[in-house]
């Protein structure tokens, strides 16, 4: 039961993200806050998880701001799951972990997403566009992570946690 509240966490930021987050941009690029939290969860959880969250969000996403349906889904879905196998050899509650991931991970999404649009012939300049935008993005996402990482750790750790207990009270 407890695991529905990551999808509710992401809806909720899918919504913020559309509004609040709008007005909190650096020389034009906004922080993308439903990555940050998809790409903390898989580096926790692993790969399966990453594969769950990345398709609820990454469809929602698509159907309410993409034209072209499954862009970023596809590029959630291999950056999370990618994500997700590289985290079984690294410790996961490091903030420097995270930071380097979702830098990483976001300049992965952003390539990916460029080279969709460039099968789809959109007129772009890549190199620019991946200065400019991706760059940003990825430093701006990684900031981020190190101050809210800790907490997505403690909701984690609050979402998986089992109610089972190994030892009954005593009658003592």
């Amino acid at each position: 039961m407890r695991k529905i509240y990551k999808y509710l966490l992401l809806a909720l930021l899918i919504v913020l993200q559309s509004t609040l987050f709008r007005f909190i941009d650096i020389f034009g690029v906004k922080p993308d806050a439903v990555f940050m939290v998809v790409l903390s969860f898989s580096l926790l959880n692993g790969p399966w998880e990453a594969v769950y969250l990345s398709l609820f969000a990454g469809i929602i996403q698509d159907i309410l701001f993409n034209n072209a349906l499954g862009v970023t889904t596809f590029s959630l879905l291999i950056v999370s799951y990618l994500t997700g196998l590289l985290s079984k050899s690294v410790f996961k509650e490091s903030s420097f972990v995270a930071f380097v991931f979702v830098f990483l991970g976001t300049l992965l999404y952003n390539l990916i997403t460029m080279f969709s649009m460039v099968l789809m012939k959109y007129q772009f300049n890549f190199l620019l566009d991946f200065v400019n935008i991706a760059m940003i993005q990825a430093l701006y996402n990684s900031i981020i992570t190190v101050f809210v990482y800790r907490y997505l750790v403690s909701f984690n750790i609050y979402v998986t946690k089992n109610k089972v207990k190994f030892f009954k009270k005593s009658k003592f």
